[in-house]
């Protein structure tokens, strides 16, 4: 199995994400039986696209919720709506009123919602004393791209509209939200409106094309993404090119840009796609730090405490910031 290639070279990693596959198996049993479906139909990929698609979400989001249970109670959770966009302060206590990181999370474009997202804003908050903004974009297939962009401008241009300085916010995202960070910073390019004061991508995704080369070289590690990327980007992109740069960032020209850090696992599928974007930023004249773990999978900071790498991985997030300042 992949989790044991995994526990080859990371061997808390390997056991954490062998913990996760198990659990999803009595998940997928669980969503099978609730949908009265044979599940070897299911894991063979044999259902129609939309149970396949529901059974992914159940995955992602009981998963997520199940991580977000170990944020501490007397971490502030405070919902609301900005422009009929759902979202949600999280923030510890006597976290800081004038610093916002607005968070685009990840999930392919398809998958995720507030409740399943909330680790990383819970660490990003506890690292740097900021109040994070996490925002429930709009997912495809329902709404194809540009729906997330649209959404992520407009919680910027919300947080401007309530006089938050550019200057006092972070946006960041992971995955998907990575690379949904990068086009975000383009389409305030295009909008003569003012950047944030920097930006940091945990593992983005900002090459849709299918054709990075670490898809293959790191698929014994993460199989199921190097061979499940394709049909999302297909889902979120629709009619449009792949290559558009406002779809995958890494044919964008980031001249101008505020500085980024740009964190990745060594042994990630989307490898090369941070990479690549650290390579576009630098011959831009872009302020960018690379960051590649040694050993670690796609956007394992989620993992939080579990894991040691992260202790490092959110020190550098917070020292990233601080030196912006």
């Amino acid at each position: 199995m992949f989790y044991e290639e995994i526990r080859k070279v990371n061997e808390k990693l390997g056991t954490l994400i062998q913990e996760g596959y198990e659990n999803n198996r009595k998940l997928a049993k669980e969503f099978a039986s609730t949908k009265n479906i044979a599940l070897r139909d299911i894991l063979s990929g044999k259902a129609s696209p939309k149970i396949l698609l529901d059974f992914n979400r159940y995955l992602s989001d009981t998963d997520g919720i199940k991580r977000s249970q170990s944020i501490p109670k007397d971490v502030i959770i405070e919902s609301l709506n900005l422009v009929d966009i759902p979202a949600e302060w999280i923030s510890i206590p006597g976290a800081r009123e004038d610093k916002v990181y607005l968070n685009l999370f990840g999930g392919g474009y398809v998958l995720g919602k507030l409740k399943s997202r909330r680790i990383i804003p819970y660490l990003i908050s506890r690292a740097t004393n900021f109040r994070c903004l996490n925002i429930e974009y709009r997912l495809a297939p329902e709404h194809t791209f540009p729906a997330a962009l649209e959404d992520a401008v407009a919680s910027y241009k919300w947080l401007l509209s309530k006089n938050y300085d550019p200057s006092d916010i972070i946006i960041g995202g992971q995955s998907a939200g990575g690379g949904l960070t990068i086009a975000t910073l383009l389409k305030l390019k295009e909008l003569h409106l003012p950047y944030p004061k920097g930006a940091i991508l945990m593992s983005p995704w900002a090459d849709l094309t299918g054709k990075a080369k670490s898809l293959e070289y790191n698929k014994k590690y993460e199989p199921e993404m190097s061979e499940g990327v394709l049909n999302m980007a297909k889902l979120y992109a629709h009619n449009e090119s792949f290559e558009n740069p406002l779809i995958s960032p890494i044919f964008a020209d980031l001249t101008g840009f505020p500085p980024l850090l740009i964190q990745a696992g060594s042994i990630e599928a989307l490898l090369d796609d941070s990479l690549k974007l650290a390579e576009n930023a630098k011959s831009a004249g872009v302020d960018v730090i690379l960051e590649v773990y040694d050993n670690t999978t796609h956007v394992f900071q989620a993992l939080g405490d579990d894991l040691p790498e992260n202790v490092k991985a959110f020190e550098n997030v917070a020292k990233f910031i601080t030196n912006l300042y």
